[in-house]
Parts: structure tokens; C-alpha cells; sequence
């Protein structure tokens, strides 16, 4: 049994179908956690939203990131509609057949979980506060921290586990003392990636990241 932990897909079906099989995904024995991030941006979000419902199966973790919040709070509670817009949420609802879809699909991502936790893993969609216990967390920070997160230093942490994040693109997947990034790009011109969290081995949809010069 592998587990492997897939980073931000943000409408890229084909990449999500690529990782998919570059991974040889069995899944009655594999489990997948997903960090978040499946929809907006690139132009299949239906597609993916259609695709991880399939991968659905009570052993695979979805977690839900900032872009899942933001449809959530526009489809859902008609709130922050151009906040939504404004980060890729047009291509989004265009992708989408009807209204009733993307309900269905907004509830879908308003029933998953901030953040995945094991005795040596922190699974979430954009990190943790350095300097609080995963329980005393704020959802808005499980969601949409970066520099606070991404800067500190492993002895800054109260917690102890490995956090394992999405949500700021890297040109390739990083492994720190206690953070493994997983975003590479998907959505914004890059790639997708996986992490076999046993072996530590990254899979990606193309050997170069089209993007790497311009990220973190």
C-alpha cells in the first residue's frame, strides 16, 4: 500500500489524469490526499470536481483550500462573488453545465475537512501558525497562510509533525526539516506533482517546470 499526497489541480484535468497514472494508482490498496485547490483557474474544473467524486472511494482524503472557500461563499451564500471571480472563478462556473451542478459541487467542498492529521503528518491546504497547536488554529489560516508559515524555522514550530501544504507554487516539489511543499503550478502554466510520502518519491507531470524561473 502507497500513500501519496497530490498537490493543487485548480482545472487541469489532463495533468490530474497524468499523475494518476504516472503514480499506477491501485486503489484497493492506495490511499491519495488531495491539499486542496481543484477548481478555478484552468478551464476544466467540472471535470476534475466530476473526476475526484469518482476517486471518492472512504480511504482518499479531499481537503478544501482558499479557491473551495471562495466558491463556497459565492455559490452558496452569494457573498464575495467578485472575490471569487477575480481568482479564476469565472472559468470556473463557465465549466460547469448548469446552476444545479454547481451547487451540488459547492456543498460538496463545503463538506470537506481543513486539515488531515496523522502522529507524524500535518496535511493541510496552505499551513499552519507557527506558534499555536493545530488544534488552536483559525480555518482562515489552514487555507490562506503563506509568508508566516513559509518562514519560520522548524524550532519555531509547537508543533512537531511534518506539515505537509500546498497553496504558494514551487518549481519543484521542496522538503524541509518539518514542511514538504507540493504545489508546482497546475493552473498557472506550471505542472502537477505527487509525493509517495513512504519513499519520498516525486512524480510530476513533465520533467521541467514551464514556470520554475518566476517561483517561490
Amino acid at each position: 500500500m502507497a500513500e501519496y499526497v497530490i498537490g493543487d489541480i485548480h482545472g487541469e484535468i489532463d495533468e490530474l489524469k497524468t499523475i494518476i497514472e504516472k503514480i499506477n494508482y491501485d486503489p484497493s490498496q492506495d490511499k491519495l490526499i488531495f491539499v486542496g485547490d481543484y477548481i478555478d483557474r484552468g478551464a476544466h474544473s467540472y471535470q476534475v470536481y466530476k473526476y475526484i467524486k469518482e476517486l471518492d472511494n472512504g480511504r482518499n482524503i479531499f481537503l478544501r483550500g482558499n479557491h473551495e472557500e471562495m466558491m463556497i461563499d459565492a455559490v452558496l451564500n452569494e457573498n464575495q462573488i467578485n472575490l471569487w471571480y477575480q481568482n479564476g472563478g469565472r472559468k470556473t462556473e463557465a465549466s460547469f453545465p448548469n446552476q444545479a451542478e454547481l451547487e451540488e459541487a459547492a456543498h460538496f467542498f463545503d463538506s470537506l475537512p481543513y486539515y488531515h492529521a496523522d502522529q507524524e503528518y500535518i496535511f493541510v491546504h496552505a499551513g499552519i501558525n507557527p506558534f499555536k497547536f493545530l488544534e488552536n488554529q483559525t480555518k482562515h489560516d489552514l487555507i490562506w497562510i503563506r509568508y508566516k508559515f513559509l518562514e519560520a524555522k522548524s524550532d519555531d514550530f509547537k508543533e512537531k509533525r511534518t506539515i505537509v501544504a500546498g497553496h504558494t507554487p514551487v518549481a519543484e516539489v521542496e522538503f524541509e526539516e518539518n514542511k514538504i511543499l507540493v504545489d508546482t503550478g497546475s493552473g498557472k502554466g506550471g505542472i502537477l506533482s505527487a509525493v509517495d510520502l513512504k519513499t519520498k518519491k516525486v512524480y510530476s507531470t513533465r520533467d521541467k517546470n514551464p514556470i520554475a524561473s518566476f517561483l517561490f
